[in-house]
């Protein structure tokens, strides 16, 4: 039989979105201290898996230009379809990024990921903590991404993610909280080490639950009663899934997931 093949070709970025976002930030009082009071702007991420031009991008007239970004995100976890939905959607995905200060933690169970005590060069660059969350509570992530000082091309440095924003459990079953993470292999922080802290919080109590040094391979001695992580699945995959063995009435509330690199925080 005749036919005619149709050659379609995929590029690796075809389904990373082009994200609004509110740029959120202290206000500067008129000493230069900061007043407590914030502003937030419109901003747009432009995402994709490799280094890109960033000359070649339309930006709407409602957001100004200096609050249009680059990110580069090699694991493309920014490219989930959550993150993406349908043109025309009424529906969008949520969005909010921070400026980010890195600095050591004082932590017991990260504080050995800097006991180096240099401050790299490396620090001395843009740094943004950024919020996203998925169309229908299906994903929820939080990035530290860096740029050169002057900059709008950020990269990707740590990303950490949940698929589990709200679960239902009976009593007595186990639960698992889904938590991963993924480092940037090239950047200098990423070959020295991790911490991995679950903290539980319910109308403003809270209570560390499990934490643990992935550097010094030591928990904290915190750990509650029938909390576990996956040790194997953490190093080898970035699994930092919390596991409930058994359901209580006590365990309701929330679970934050929170991830360092030395001098870099992020959580969900």
């Amino acid at each position: 039989p005749t036919g005619s093949y149709v050659y379609v070709e995929f590029t690796s970025t075809s389904s990373c979105p082009v994200l609004e976002c509110w740029f959120v930030q202290e206000k500067a009082g008129r000493g230069g201290g900061l007043t407590g009071a914030t502003t937030q702007e419109k901003s747009l991420l432009h995402i994709q898996t490799d280094s890109h031009d960033a000359a070649s991008q339309k930006t709407p007239t409602d957001i100004n230009p200096e609050r249009v970004y680059f990110v580069t995100d090699p694991a493309a976890t920014l490219c989930h379809h959550s993150l993406n939905p349908p043109r025309g959607s009424v529906k969008k995905p949520q969005c909010e990024i921070n400026p980010f200060l890195p600095q050591p933690s004082s932590l017991t169970w990260v504080a050995s990921l800097t006991d180096s005590a240099l401050s790299p060069i490396y620090l001395d660059a843009e740094w943004f903590s950024s919020a996203f969350q998925g169309l229908n509570e299906q994903l929820g992530i939080s990035t530290i991404t860096r740029a050169p000082t002057g900059s709008k091309e950020h990269n990707v440095i740590l990303s950490v993610t949940s698929k589990t924003l709200s679960v239902k459990s009976r009593l007595g079953e186990p639960v698992l909280l889904d938590c991963g993470f993924w480092a940037d292999p090239s950047s200098p922080l990423s070959g020295s080490g991790f911490a991995v802290e679950w903290r539980y919080q319910f109308r403003g109590n809270g209570r560390v639950v499990v934490a643990y040094d992935g550097k010094r391979d030591r928990l904290a001695d915190t750990q509650e009663e029938g909390a576990m992580l996956d040790f194997d699945g953490l190093h080898k995959k970035g699994n930092a899934s919390l596991i409930l063995q058994e359901a209580k009435v006590r365990h309701s509330g929330t679970y934050i997931c929170s991830v360092y690199l030395p001098y870099l925080l992020a959580q969900v």
